[in-house]
């Protein structure tokens, strides 16, 4: 498995697909020219194992959630060495969170970008002592059920 690579890079979905291909015929014991049963639905497969499924890991979500982990990683420290590096080389002038991807930009800054919205919907900020918190801009309240959220009227 690709690991490093899936850590640094967002894999193109074909290649996904072909890579979640393979482990499941693998899996189902089948070749390109004899297909068997599947006795096990895909979805049961990649279920975690303290579900009841096979603990397999659907090759784009886990691609996407080591792209995550980076990100958050650069939030949550960022007197990191890296977190200082990527700052001055990427997002010297904007958030990471907020900076556009340039037309230039690296495979490792597309891959981040490309996943910056999914981080962004699940992210919410700790209120601590609401000093750093703009209660009008900062999701802060989460999307369940019954809440509701308003914005500022201009």
């Amino acid at each position: 498995m690709p690991v490093y690579t899936m850590s640094c890079f967002k894999l193109p979905s074909s290649l996904c697909k072909k890579i979640n291909s393979i482990l499941a015929q693998y899996w189902w014991a089948s070749n390109e020219d004899d297909k068997k049963m599947q006795w096990v639905k895909w979805n049961k497969l990649i279920e975690a194992k303290q579900k009841g499924g096979s603990g397999l890991r659907d090759i784009k979500l886990f691609n996407e959630s080591l792209l995550f982990k980076h990100i958050w990683r650069f939030l949550a420290n960022p007197n990191l060495l890296v977190s200082k590096v990527l700052r001055a080389r990427y997002f010297h002038n904007s958030s990471l969170l907020t900076a556009p991807c340039p037309k230039g930009a690296s495979w490792f800054e597309k891959g981040v970008a490309s996943v910056r919205d999914k981080f962004l919907a699940g992210l919410r900020k700790r209120i601590g002592d609401g000093s750093t918190v703009d209660i009008w801009e900062d999701r802060w309240i989460p999307d369940v059920g019954g809440w509701q959220t308003f914005h500022q009227q201009a």
